[in-house]
Parts: structure tokens; C-alpha cells; sequence
């Protein structure tokens, strides 16, 4: 492969930035080449290259199988000979490269390519042992000696790391099991660790699965870690996000973390060693960061901060279901200081604590710390700041005789969880003030009045690190680890929410049921479910799925009927097409939606049920669905994918406290149902996986979705109703529809579609408290020409939304029949849409409504609607055909067709006050006694 570069210059504010430029010549095809063409990218970056290579010049093979290691640092000692002639950059192309640990030179980029995935060996001989930190003193797992990261660099000037969000997996299930088992005599690997260096750029790729920590700048200066996707699952220990340690002049920006521990977790030593190296942590800047955290803080200040923490800039942060927000963290031992922390502009969802500082949190490296060292904590500065769903608004522990002081908070609203603590705010040794906070503060920060302590110091200058343009992408995985050997017997308890407690049970384990990941289990599941049907009559039975990894292909669920999952069970779905039976297509929507005729059962299946409930304490259903996609793209299946829950022709149902991944298709499929519960799911997909829906509520009564976090290729939760003349002859309308405290990223599509399939009828649906990130669009509407149907009565109010596309879209073309015979004269009736109180920040177009000709769409009420532009936003800002509807407040000025009527003219846009009947459905606390080996 021949590889040459070039460089243009880019404007950017106050700093220079370079938008490099690569040119490739490469040979098309995989195992036989045929042709040759040129192909061309770019890419953002604070430096570009003069010379270029390819990992496949050096013999690199990206088949996942074969170790790639040597060829790897073949390749960049051979590009070090640039370094003084404008550097080099190294090229991997897609594929599956595995390697081990290999270390960067100087003035040097390494680009990974949108479909190249860096492997991590699972091979502890491919990372060679290195010394510990000199401000450690020892490895954080052990004592001694640590693994190199699998990307390394040490005393370099001008290293680039990036991609267009190319994948680097760390693969650290192995370590992780190793790990929690004691086995490991050496730190484990980071993925990227960078010494004792200066301009550092890391950026635009997706790191997941680390063996510990992520992203470890330590001793360096002038460092940008800017558009990464970060992924760990939230059990796994250690796997810390970005971790910037004794350094100077640092900025985080547009980073997406999901963590098992902090996001981020600013450090510079631990204790007598890092009191003695006294190198801290200055000048840093964090920006745009979005968390998801339930074990540990959004924001780590230490607990390693024995060189000093200082001037910390935090702003614009996002947070999800995560435990505290930016925590202090140090202990009698420490010494060092934390000061100078700014932060604004927090909104935070489902949190443990709001703000948290630890004096006492212990962990020394070894018993030669100093117990007169004290930490200095002081000044530290929290205003805007808005959160949701909290359990407590402070825990903060200072030490005793050496308060934390200076500690500044104004304009801070905090909204409770339903079981929040009856005390909100617990202090001891600290002092500050505080102004317009609520609920009240301690006493020991007294309340000074509204505005008296004004914005809480945060500084207007700006900070000398260099600019880079990036590009962000998002993808979330997460699952849980499996269970190991299994020795002795005990019971175990525990307790559930459900709508129905069940007076039966077993478990799959009963039925034959392995959980190794490998034996098929669809028999065992079928066998369990069908015993237990006799039930169904006398109190009705929960079959328990234990810990483990359990392969299966679709089955079907009974009446009066619990499936449970343990929070460290996996349900994997059987890759194998013939454990799927096929089915007729809906009778709304006449054909498959992949393929004419029939379809895939789903992998939980359930027809003509009463009183169903799939839950678990966060168990894993994960659909593998990369195969499934892979065939669908190529055109190689003959009939329509399955989906993971698919349930029909029921009633009362129940979905709740799992996690969903990688389903082939859509994942929560509830049609033709009454009362339904859809509760505390998360689910994810990789953002251009084809069709993976998260919830999609189809002709069906009374439903209820909450709580519900949804990475996704397609519609977040799409309404539907049947298809054309198949949905209009069907005739069964989705109605009573609630949806509340969702949160949505999808990069390509809307947060909430209704339609495009709602031929039968869309009407009631009630949307509150939407959180949206990097998503296409808000509420859509999807219609067409033969539709027919109706979307009517639709009420949306509290949405926040951050780097959008549109904030409205309504499309009356969507096109896409499932034959030729729909009835052109099928005019769907859009009307009474509403909404009201809408913010959205960093936005390219705030609206796109396009009616049909001669059927417009009516009845449009927007109200109190703040628009952020973008800086790439459109000229026109409303595109308007075929609509008619009133506006009050909105901003930008919306189009002709929606004239404003002025301040509050038009009230609350028509959101109902009264409650629908599935809002009232009681739940209740059921237990479950398993007798278990281990």
C-alpha cells in the first residue's frame, strides 16, 4: 500500500488548527486484490504529516486472529526516521488488527481507520513490564512492577492519536476475571498512556472494554482529548475514563463515558511519593462531557492528588444514572492541595449525590505515609447546576481540624427521587456560602441571600491549550460479567418490584440450563416455561435465570408468568437462524418489514398472554446482532429479522430493569396489547446498526414508558400502527400513550417517531421530561400518501435537547410501501400537536415541517421554546410547506405558517392535566428465596 499526505490551513478561534489530509492507494477486495483506486479523507488535527504508511506495508494482517505487535512497531521505529522531515503518519485500514503493546515516537499520528478495530491480546507476555510511576511509588494492583499500556508513549514531542471513530477494544474481560480472582501479580495495562510528554492530541475514536483505565496523560503539558466514545461495563473495576495525572494545560471536550469508575479522575500521586515528586495537576479544562456512571463520580478530583490540584475549569456537563457529580476525594496522608475548582453548568439525572467530599477515604500505597500531611481543600466554586431524581443533595466530609474551606455554590436545583433521604444535606468540617440553592443547605454553608455571592468565581480568561477540530460518534456496550466455578450451596434473597407476585418458581438451572455460553439452552427455557404453565391458575410462577452467560433461540412465554434475571445473567441470542421460528406476518402491517411473507419469531416471544413480566435487578439480553446486520445489509435473508421481545394479542404486561444490546432488529415490540409497563430499561446498539429500535409501542391501549435509556441505530421509541391498506382494514389505533423521563442518543434518527406505519391511527400520546444527546431529531412524524390513519392529540412538554439536527420534523413523503396495491386516496390527518417548553443547545436547523399538498398538517401549537444554534447552523432556520399552527415564545422567529401570537398568548400548548389509567397501575414488592451453588 502507497500512502502520501498533504496539509491546508483551517481557521479556528484564537489558536491555529490543521485539517490534514490523506490520500490513499489501496487494493479493493480482502483475500484476492483485483483493482486499484485512489481514495481520500480528512481528518482534524494540531499537526499534519509529510510522510505515510500503512500497518499492511509491514506485514500487518487484520484478520482478529493473527498478532499484529511487531508489525506495529516495525512500522512506527521505521516512521521515527521522519521525525525531524515533518513526521509521519501511520494508516490502519479496516480490520481487526490484534496486537499487543507497542510503543509511538515523535511527531507522529497514529489514524485508525472508521471500520479498524485494535485488539488488545489477551497475551500478558505481549506487554512488557515497566517501573511504577515515580509519584506511586508501586502499582495500583500490586505492588512492584506494572503491564505497559497497549499504547505507550514516553518523553515525546507532537503524538497524535485518532481516527474517524475507529475502535480500539482492550478486550478486559480476562483481566478483569484475573483481577477480582487475586490472580494478577502485576498493574494491569491501560489502553493509552502518554509520559513526560508535550502536544498530545487523542481524539475522535471509541475505546471500550480497557483492562483498567482508558486514556492516562501523566507528567505531560499542552495536552486535547476531544470526541471520544469511551465504554466500559459498570461493574468493571477500575475502568476509569480519562485520567489526566501532574499535568499542565489539559482539555477535555465532547467526550461520551461509560464507566465501572470515574469518567473522569484528575490525579497527581499518591502520598509520600507524590508529595515528594510534586509535579500537580494545572490548567484544566473540561467541556461538553456526558457521563454514565452508577458506581462513582462524573468528576474525580484524587483521591491520588499528593502533587496538588489546581485551576479546574468544568462546564457544560451531562450525567446519567451516576453516582455523585464532581466528587473530592483525599485523606490524613495525602498532603497536596485541591483548589481553584470551577464548575458550571451541571445537568444531572438519577444521582446518588449531587456534590460529595471524602476526607477520609484512605488506600495509601503502603504504611510509610506521613500522618501530618494534611490536604489543603479550598475554594471551590459550583453554580448553574440543575439535577433530577436524587437520592441526597450533599454527603460532605471534611477532617477533622483541617476543614475544607472556601466551598462556593449558587443557583443549584435539586429534584428528589421518591426515595430520597429525609437528610439532604450531611456536612462536617467545611465552610462556604451559599446563594439560591434548593432544597436548603447545612448550616455550615449559610444561605447569603439571592445573588449576593453572584456567579461563584468563575474566571473569563482563557487557558493556552491548542485547538483541534473533531468529529464525535457514539457507541454504548455494555454487559455483565459471566460466573465462575461454582463449590458449595447456599440460599440466596432478594427482593422485586412487580405488578404481580407469583406463588411458583424455579430456576433455569432446574430444567438443564448451562450458563457457559456455549451449550444451546432454548430447549431447557421452553421445557421450564411450559412445566411451569400448569401454574398459570394457582398463583402464577417465576422461572429465575442465575448468573451466567445463557445461549438461546427463541421461546415462548405463558400466562401469569415472571421471567427474572439475575443482575449477572446474560441471555445470549443464538446466531443460528433455524433456532427461530418462522411466523406469519402481522395482519396490520401483511408482509415482513425486511422481506415479503414471513418472519423470525422473536427471541422472547409471547401470544394471547394475561399478566407477563420480563425483569430482572439490570440482567443482559444481548441479541448479537452483528450477524444478523451483516446478512441484512448483504441481501442474504429471506425473511424479516427477529427482535428480542415481541409481545402480542396481550395484556398486562410488564418490562422493566434490564439491559438490552445489540438486538438484530427492534428490541421492545408490544402490538396489539392493553396495558403495558415498559420501565428502567437501557438499551444499546451501535448507532449504525440497521433498524434496532428501542421501544416500539404498535396498536396498542394504555402504555407506559419511563425511565428508559436508549442508545440506538434507529428511533429511540417509534409509535406505530399497521402499514397502508393492511393497518387502515386492521383498524386498531396506538392510544393512551405516556412517555416520561427518557433519554435518547440517535445520531440518525428521532428521539420519538410517530409513524411512519400509522395506517390504523395515533392518538394520546403524552411526552414529558425528554433528555436528547447527539440525536437527528425530537418528536417526528412520519407519514405519507396511502398511509392513511390519523396522528392526532400529541402533547410534548420539557424536552432537552444537545446537538441536533432538527428539533421539529415532520415529514408527509416518507414513501416506503410494502406493495403497490395502497389506496393514493388514503390521506392521513395530522392535527393537535403540541408542545411546550423545549430547550435545545448546539442545533442545525430548528425546523423542518413538510405537510402533504391539498392535506396540511394543522393544529401545530408551540410554546416557550429556546433555540442554541450550532455554528454550522443553516441560513434558514424553518422550513415550511403545507402546515398551519400558532407559536408564543419560540426562538428563532419560526416560520410565516406558524405566527406568533405573542407572550403566553397561547397558555401551555393544551398539555392534559387529568392521568390515564396505565399511570395508576400498582406495583409491588415481591421476594424470591434460590437455593444456588458457587
Amino acid at each position: 500500500m502507497e500512502l502520501w499526505a498533504s496539509a491546508r490551513r483551517s481557521k479556528v478561534i484564537d489558536v491555529r488548527g490543521l485539517l490534514g489530509v490523506l490520500v490513499i492507494l489501496y487494493t479493493v477486495g480482502v483475500e484476492s486484490r483485483k483493482s486499484v483506486k485512489w481514495d481520500y479523507f480528512e481528518y482534524a488535527a494540531s499537526s499534519c504529516r509529510a510522510h505515510s504508511a500503512s500497518i499492511s506495508d509491514f506485514g500487518g494482517v487484520g484478520d482478529g486472529k493473527t498478532a499484529n505487535t511487531k508489525a506495529f512497531q516495525a512500522a512506527i521505529d521505521h516512521l521515527s526516521q521522519f521525525s525531524s522531515q515533518g513526521g509521519s503518519i501511520l494508516y490502519v485500514p479496516p480490520g481487526r488488527w490484534l496486537t499487543g503493546s507497542f510503543n509511538l515516537t515523535s511527531y507522529f499520528t497514529l489514524y485508525l481507520d472508521k471500520d479498524a478495530v485494535l485488539l488488545a491480546s489477551q497475551d500478558e507476555s505481549e506487554y512488557p513490564l515497566i517501573e511504577p510511576l515515580p509519584s506511586y511509588g508501586r502499582g495500583r494492583d500490586a505492588d512492584g512492577a506494572r503491564y505497559s499500556s497497549l499504547i505507550f508513549g514516553n518523553n515525546l514531542t507532537d503524538v497524535i492519536i485518532t481516527g474517524a471513530n475507529g475502535t480500539i477494544d482492550g478486550q478486559g474481560e480476562l483481566w478483569w476475571t484475573k483481577f477480582r480472582a487475586g490472580e494478577l501479580k502485576y498493574t494491569r495495562p491501560y489502553l493509552i498512556e502518554i509520559m513526560f510528554s508535550t502536544k498530545i492530541q487523542i481524539s475522535n475514536l471509541t475505546l471500550m472494554n480497557s483492562p483498567s483505565w482508558n486514556v492516562h496523560p501523566v507528567y505531560c503539558s499542552n495536552v486535547v482529548v476531544q470526541g471520544l466514545t469511551i465504554l466500559a461495563p459498570v461493574k468493571s473495576p477500575n475502568t476509569d475514563g480519562i485520567n489526566p495525572d501532574s499535568c499542565t494545560n489539559t482539555r477535555i471536550e465532547d467526550c461520551y463515558i461509560v464507566s465501572g469508575d470515574d469518567c473522569v479522575a484528575v490525579k497527581s500521586g499518591w502520598d509520600e511519593y507524590g508529595i515528594s515528586f510534586g509535579m500537580p495537576t494545572k490548567q484544566l479544562v473540561i467541556k461538553r462531557l456526558t457521563c454514565i456512571s452508577p458506581t462513582s463520580a462524573v468528576i474525580a478530583l484524587g483521591s491520588e492528588m499528593s502533587g496538588g490540584i489546581e485551576d479546574v475549569r468544568a462546564e457544560d456537563i451531562t450525567a446519567i444514572d451516576s453516582e455523585s457529580g464532581v466528587r473530592i476525594k483525599t485523606a490524613v496522608g495525602r498532603g497536596g492541595y485541591v483548589k481553584g475548582i470551577y464548575v458550571r453548568g451541571m445537568t444531572l439525572k438519577t444521582m446518588k449525590w449531587v456534590f460529595w467530599m471524602t476526607g477520609n477515604y484512605g488506600s495509601h500505597p503502603d504504611n510509610n505515609y506521613d500522618p501530618n500531611a494534611i490536604p489543603v481543600i479550598q475554594n471551590i466554586n459550583y453554580r448553574d447546576v440543575v439535577a433530577e431524581n436524587v437520592t441526597m443533595a450533599a454527603r460532605l466530609e471534611g477532617i477533622a481540624g483541617d476543614p475544607f474551606t472556601g466551598i462556593c455554590m449558587s443557583n443549584v436545583t435539586i429534584g428528589l427521587a421518591q426515595n430520597s433521604k429525609k437528610l439532604q444535606w450531611n456536612c462536617t468540617d467545611v465552610a462556604g456560602i451559599t446563594s439560591e440553592v434548593n432544597p436548603k443547605p447545612c448550616d455550615l454553608l449559610p444561605d447569603q441571600g439571592p445573588g449576593k455571592i453572584g456567579a461563584c468565581n468563575f474566571p473569563e480568561d482563557s487557558l493556552p491549550v491548542i485547538d483541534v477540530r473533531g468529529l464525535l460518534g457514539v457507541l454504548v456496550i455494555l454487559y455483565t460479567v459471566g460466573v465462575e466455578s461454582r463449590k458449595s450451596v447456599k440460599w440466596d434473597y432478594f427482593e422485586y418490584a412487580a405488578s404481580s407476585c407469583r406463588a411458583h418458581s424455579a430456576s433455569i438451572s432446574d430444567f438443564g440450563g448451562v450458563g457457559d455460553g456455549k451449550t444451546a439452552n432454548t430447549k431447557a427455557f421452553q421445557a421450564a416455561i411450559d412445566h411451569l404453565s400448569q401454574f398459570s391458575s394457582q398463583g402464577g410462577s417465576i422461572l429465575y435465570v442465575p448468573p451466567g452467560r445463557w445461549l438461546t433461540g427463541s421461546f415462548n412465554l405463558t400466562s401469569y408468568f415472571t421471567l427474572y434475571l439475575d443482575k449477572d445473567a446474560v441471555l445470549l441470542a443464538s446466531q443460528d437462524e433455524s433456532e427461530y421460528p418462522l411466523i406469519e406476518p402481522l395482519p396490520s402491517y401483511g408482509r415482513g418489514r425486511d422481506a415479503d411473507g414471513a418472519r423470525y419469531s422473536s427471541l422472547i416471544f409471547g401470544n394471547n398472554l394475561t399478566d407477563v413480566i420480563i425483569t430482572g435487578a439490570n440482567g443482559t439480553i444481548d441479541g448479537q446482532g452483528e450477524l444478523w446486520w451483516t446478512k441484512f445489509r448483504a441481501g442474504e435473508l429471506k425473511y424479516t429479522r427477529p427482535y428480542l421481545i415481541e409481545i402480542m394479542f396481550s395484556t398486562k404486561i410488564q418490562i422493566s430493569n434490564l439491559t438490552l444490546m445489540n438486538s438484530p432488529s427492534w428490541n421492545v415490540h408490544p402490538v396489539y396489547c392493553s396495558n403495558v409497563v415498559v420501565q428502567g430499561l437501557t438499551i444499546l446498539a451501535p448507532v449504525k446498526s440497521p433498524n434496532t429500535d428501542g421501544i416500539n409501542p404498535d396498536s396498542c391501549t394504555n402504555t407506559r414508558i419511563e425511565d428508559c435509556y436508549i442508545v440506538s441505530g434507529d428511533d429511540c421509541v417509534a409509535v406505530k400502527s399497521g402499514w397502508d391498506e393492511y393497518g387502515i382494514s386492521f383498524g386498531m389505533p396506538t392510544k393512551q400513550l405516556v412517555i416520561k423521563r427518557l433519554t435518547c442518543i440517535s445520531p440518525t434518527s428521532a428521539v420519538i417517531a410517530l409513524g411512519s406505519e400509522m395506517s390504523g391511527g395515533i392518538e394520546d400520546v403524552r411526552a414529558e421530561d425528554i433528555t436528547a444527546i447527539d440525536s437527528e431529531s425530537g418528536v417526528r412524524i412520519k407519514t405519507a400518501v396511502g398511509r392513511g390513519g390519523y396522528v392526532k392529540g400529541i402533547y410534548v412538554r420539557g424536552m432537552t435537547l444537545k446537538t441536533m439536527k432538527w428539533v421539529f420534523w415532520m415529514t408527509g413523503n416518507y414513501g416506503s410501501h410494502p406493495d403497490n396495491n395502497y389506496d393514493p386516496n388514503a390521506i392521513p390527518v395530522i392535527q393537535n400537536i403540541n408542545y411546550r417548553d423545549v430547550v435545545a443547545e448546539n442545533v442545525t436547523m430548528a425546523a423542518r415541517l413538510e405537510g402533504i399538498a391539498g392535506d396540511p398538517f394543522t393544529g401545530i401549537c408551540m410554546s416557550n421554546v429556546t433555540i442554541g444554534l450550532a455554528q454550522n447552523s443553516k441560513k434558514l432556520q424553518w422550513n415550511c410547506t403545507d402546515v398551519a399552527g400558532i407559536t408564543s415564545e419560540v426562538n428563532p422567529k419560526p416560520c410565516d405558517l406558524l405566527p406568533d401570537q405573542g407572550p403566553g398568548k397561547i397558555g401551555a400548548c393544551n398539555f392534559p392535566e387529568d392521568s390515564l389509567p396505565v399511570e395508576n397501575m400498582a406495583v409491588q414488592t415481591c421476594s424470591f428465596f434460590w437455593r444456588h451453588h458457587w
